[in-house]
């Protein structure tokens, strides 16, 4: 779920690769306090671009991390060796007081995949807008692998095609003009949305 400010990664390489580095202050505090374990928020690397990124939160007792791929032995292994196949879906949520877009992403690690959806409220959060913004214009996003100390496992870039990137653009006017029609109702209310949302999710 993308919440929270826009960091700058200023030292971590931008290469594919197993960086021994924290993900930024902005994105652990972020997802601490939403209790979470994705995220989507626009960075810089080594002062380029700015660009959307996907960091990752790895449960310790995922598959992927245990020695050898073994899931019947409790020896957890620290490294984790990519780079991986990864699948992006979006969708749009319509509510009467708002509308969501979700991404979800699907990491095809060792022994079975890593799952999250990050979800994002164009008219609410700024930083949200921004983020699906770059993520309509980029060839490629930065994902940062972590484990539950936001320690980077690994990082590698996955390519978004033209069609993804389509495809996003017109969730995003879609949303901004439904959340356009919808003020004008006064019945917007984005908490409202993001708790249905987040119910609706658990009944799944």
């Amino acid at each position: 779920m993308a919440v929270g400010c826009a960091p700058l990664l200023n030292h971590m390489p931008s290469n594919d690769g197993q960086a021994q580095q924290k993900f930024p202050d902005e994105v652990i505090v972020a997802l601490h306090e939403a209790n979470i374990t994705a995220t989507c928020m626009p960075i810089k690397i080594d002062r380029g671009e700015w660009q959307a990124a996907f960091f990752y939160v790895i449960q310790p007792d995922a598959p992927c991390l245990l020695a050898d791929h073994k899931p019947d032995t409790d020896t957890v292994n620290p490294e984790l060796e990519g780079p991986f196949s990864v699948a992006l879906d979006a969708d749009l949520h319509e509510h009467d007081n708002g509308t969501m877009i979700e991404i979800g992403v699907e990491i095809n690690t060792p022994v079975e995949p890593c799952m999250g959806i990050m979800l994002f409220l164009t008219g609410h959060s700024s930083t949200h807008f921004e983020a699906l913004k770059l993520l309509s214009e980029q060839k490629d996003i930065p994902l940062f692998i972590g484990d539950q100390y936001c320690n980077t496992l690994w990082q590698q870039r996955v390519p978004l095609d033209n069609e993804f990137r389509l495809g996003i653009t017109g969730l995003i006017n879609e949303a901004v003009t439904r959340d356009a029609i919808i003020r004008m109702t006064d019945r917007y209310d984005p908490d409202a949305v993001f708790a249905d949302t987040l119910a609706k999710r658990q009944m799944i």
